[in-house]
């Protein structure tokens, strides 16, 4: 596979094209990983949807990044959970936790990238964000966290509004990276799955797919030098970020809706994200974004901060 190297820290590998008119239906395990393919699920809800994804004839790209030096992630400083509801100042949406002596080895995510729109208390020339992804990880103190998804941002100023999306990766300790050439509108529902290399704690291939445009890239990433995936907790998230030298600021989205919200584990147990806890995002005392779980598979992260 192609080698890649990032920063001093990240290294990625990506895939060869597969040849005309090949069929996944049709393939077999080893091939479907030679051509970065996941593999077919043995739950049989899985398998099917699998089985309709890939005959969609989806158009995998090579994929392109670019450091985000001028985003800044961290781990929240959460709150313990109670009645179900965790609480941190920077993440909101859901987390299942992984059993005793188990941990996650997969998640993935459905859900329609927002608009971002200035809050109601904005300020002129102040980046506000609403950065929507799936990740494993960096809740319980792992100190690591692997992710993928899209950022929506947003900025006022003299009158005129200024908006970017970034589709990105991140493990965390390690800097962000954009997918400059993986197209994504407002609007667009998108759905990333991430899977961790069998026997293995310090490598992962994710894919990120424009279900609107029929886009997808996939890469196989490695940690960065002394981290490695603890496993022990699966997110659905919206995340407000530091961008450039401003803090956190969380623009207004509306409503995010995460389906097919699922996590396996090492032991082969699904989880799915309305079976967790909900994450409230909270600042000064008052929840901005709330989740919301609809049903076992469906998520909701609700904007409830200042309306403009």
């Amino acid at each position: 596979m192609p080698r890649i190297k990032l920063s001093d820290e990240i290294t990625v590998h990506t895939f060869p094209k597969p040849p005309k008119n090949f069929d996944p239906l049709k393939s077999d395990e080893k091939t479907l990983a030679r051509y970065g393919f996941p593999s077919r699920p043995e739950d049989p809800k899985l398998a099917a949807r699998w089985e309709a994804v890939m005959s969609r004839g989806v158009r995998f790209i090579a994929p392109q990044f670019r450091a985000m030096p001028y985003k800044r992630r961290r781990l929240p400083q959460a709150s313990a959970a109670e009645h179900g509801v965790e609480s941190t100042d920077i993440w909101s949406g859901a987390v299942v936790h992984a059993p005793a002596g188990d941990s996650f080895r997969w998640v993935e995510g459905t859900w329609t990238v927002p608009n971002a729109y200035p809050p109601g208390n904005a300020e002129d020339l102040v980046w506000y964000s609403a950065s929507t992804w799936v990740g494993i990880d960096g809740i319980d103190g792992s100190g690591d966290v692997l992710q993928a998804g899209c950022d929506s941002d947003v900025m006022r100023f003299f009158g005129f509004t200024s908006r970017q999306l970034n589709p990105w990766w991140e493990w965390f300790p390690a800097g962000t990276f954009w997918i400059s050439n993986f197209t994504i509108s407002q609007g667009d529902t998108v759905n990333c799955l991430i899977c961790v290399t069998a026997g293995s704690n310090t490598e992962a291939t994710i894919y990120l797919y424009n279900l609107t445009s029929n886009i997808a890239v996939h890469f196989m990433a490695t940690a960065p030098k002394g981290t490695s995936l603890v496993g022990n907790s699966a997110e659905w998230i919206v995340e407000r970020l530091e961008i450039d030298t401003n803090a956190p600021e969380l623009a207004q989205y509306g409503d995010v809706y995460f389906s097919e919200a699922n996590a396996g584990t090492a032991k082969a147990k699904l989880l799915q994200g309305g079976t967790g806890n909900t994450i409230n995002m909270v600042d000064g005392g008052n929840v901005i974004s709330e989740g919301i779980i609809q049903n076992a598979s469906v998520v909701e992260v609700k904007y409830t901060g200042p309306l403009s």
